[in-house]
């Protein structure tokens, strides 16, 4: 049996608005009361519903986890505030010069792209939302309208205030200090003349063809925090750098009134020169450094049986005069690196034969044009040349008649046992931390792989590249590299958080995951004048993210 709902349509009025309802007569304690069924809106609601039918909704999800715990680090930082009150405070499109770089440094950090790139970049994430600013007015113009505002020294400034927040805040862990340097190529047109950063060298990513920049990094054995950083010309090479930057070095720790007794400075063997060390033993900074096993065969032929096996080395420590002074000098074997040496040794050696038996094929030819051994002999000079070509191979040039000649070689099996057994795998470690133990020397300098890895980011093209740069005068590549380590700094500390609770990923693998959360806007529409009601929340992810991206908003620097 079916009840029939006598519903009728009543006016009810709230304040000054009156609103429809559609109710329904019941009895209640034998008493009729109405009983509310459906709430109409409006009569201009209403009428909207009956001509379009139900409500609109808009939904718009973008990525959200990443740009969200970089922001959150910024502000956890006050770098904000730091680059709001110390860049210059003219307004472009509704930011200060500050806002924009920091900006920028995200772009950096977690997609890195052209300025151009930013906004369509941006659009794609909840950026705007958080630091409240309009995507489609940031172009290429933008950045390079707020960049033309910044003074090498507030750089300078900037740099220093980050360090003492980062001291503040116990991040800084300066007792021992890692030292390397690094070149960008460019593609500033050989004619400019104009900068003096852009020059050509010796480029590491072999873009010998390009002019260049360097940058120099001091950074922490903990998380790889930039303490330092210099950009310098082109063409310097690394020894002539080394001193210069050291009084730079000590000038920035008395700063953050840090002795220099305290730190130990960790650096790679292309750095070392007679006047850098008289430089450490008169500026008495403490160190720790590697030496060329090519300028110290004595140290290497050291009998196996003057090493000693240590929990985690087999090591030998001796004294010995190095740049006219006595010092404490480490040896250790790694078995690792020995592997590789000889890895690379076999394809250096099947390359040399490949050209070897080139050659011996081109000179057996009776068409080929007749040669004088001179020649010859240059081109299998050129064969042997590096990698200790000569030493290795033996070759015998025959003359078979005038001017056709024939080649025979064969490897010599004594060097080969000497190179492989005795040279490879082996470290030269020089300090003057005499107190160490020979394990706490080694462990320091293995610290050193961590600086270049901090190098390796920079140049990683899917985070924190410091390509592409489109710049060509000194100051913008000042800045434009600024940025680029403002993003590195904010990465190693996201990385921090994700270390501290325990997730073992690369910041690179961490990034990308958290930029998988994303946040759906859900925006209904009514038609009718008045906000649109709007409903915020996280898409459903993956239970491991959830959990990673929960455990590190949740976590302060």
């Amino acid at each position: 049996m079916y009840k029939l709902i006598m519903a009728t349509i009543r006016k009810q009025k709230v304040g000054k608005y009156t609103y429809w309802q559609i109710v329904e007569s019941r009895r209640v304690n034998g008493k009729p009361r109405p009983f509310l069924l459906a709430h109409l809106g409006t009569a201009e609601q209403l009428l909207y519903k009956l001509k379009e039918g139900p409500l609109k909704k808009k939904i718009r999800s973008a990525s959200h986890g990443a740009v969200h715990l970089f922001y959150k680090t910024a502000t956890e930082l006050d770098l904000v505030n730091i680059f709001t009150k110390s860049f210059a405070q003219q307004k472009r499109d509704g930011l200060k010069t500050g806002q924009s770089l920091l900006l920028a440094a995200l772009h950096r950090a977690i997609s890195p792209g052209s300025k151009r790139a930013f906004a369509g970049w941006a659009k794609q994430t909840t950026l705007p939302e958080l630091a409240k600013f309009d995507p489609k007015k940031l172009d290429s113009q933008h950045f390079w309208d707020q960049m033309d505002t910044v003074r090498e020294e507030v750089l300078d400034k900037v740099e220093r205030e980050i360090t003492l927040k980062l001291q503040e805040k116990g991040l800084l862990s300066p007792k021992l200090l890692f030292y390397d340097l690094t070149n960008f190529f460019t593609y500033i047109d050989s004619a400019n003349k104009r900068p003096e950063l852009a020059k050509r060298g010796r480029n590491k990513q072999k873009r010998h063809d390009l002019k260049q920049f360097g940058l120099i990094q001091v950074v922490t054995r903990d998380f790889l925090l930039p303490v330092f950083t210099s950009v310098y010309a082109g063409n310097k090479t690394d020894k002539e750098l080394f001193i210069p930057q050291l009084t730079q070095l000590r000038t920035k720790l008395a700063e953050l009134s840090i002795s220099v007794e305290e730190i130990t400075l960790v650096f790679d063997k292309g750095s070392n020169t007679k006047a850098n060390f008289a430089a450490l033993d008169k500026k008495e900074i403490p160190f720790v450094a590697s030496l060329s096993p090519a300028y110290h065969e004595d140290l290497i032929n050291i009998p196996d049986s003057s090493y000693t096996e240590t929990e985690k080395y087999l090591c030998c420590r001796t004294r010995k005069e190095i740049w006219g002074k006595e010092r404490t000098v480490v040896l250790y074997v790694s078995e690792k690196l020995r592997q590789g040496q000889i890895n690379g040794l076999e394809q250096t050696l099947a390359k040399k034969y490949e050209q070897l038996s080139a050659l011996k094929t081109e000179l057996s030819n009776p068409r080929a044009r007749k040669k004088e051994q001179s020649t010859v002999e240059k081109k299998v000079q050129e064969i042997l040349k590096g990698e200790r070509g000569p030493e290795l191979i033996k070759v015998t040039i025959l003359e078979k008649q005038k001017g056709r000649f024939d080649l025979i070689w064969e490897l010599d099996k004594d060097f080969y046992r000497w190179l492989t057994e005795i040279y490879y795998g082996k470290k030269i470690l020089v300090t003057c931390r005499d107190e160490w133990t020979s394990e706490d020397i080694i462990d320091a300098y293995n610290g050193q792989s961590n600086v270049e890895r901090v190098f390796k980011h920079l140049k990683n093209p899917y985070h924190n590249a410091v390509r592409p740069q489109f710049h060509w005068t000194d100051q913008k590549i000042k800045v434009h590299t600024f940025i680029c380590v403002t993003g590195l700094l904010l990465s190693q500390l996201v990385w921090k958080k994700a270390k501290n609770l325990g997730y073992t990923s690369s910041i690179e693998k961490i990034i990308d995951e958290l930029s998988m959360v994303r946040q759906t806007e859900i925006v209904t529409i009514t038609g009718l004048k008045g906000k649109a009601p709007k409903e915020i929340q996280l898409e459903e992810m993956e239970p491991d993210l959830e959990k990673m991206y929960n455990d590190m908003v949740n976590m302060v620097i």
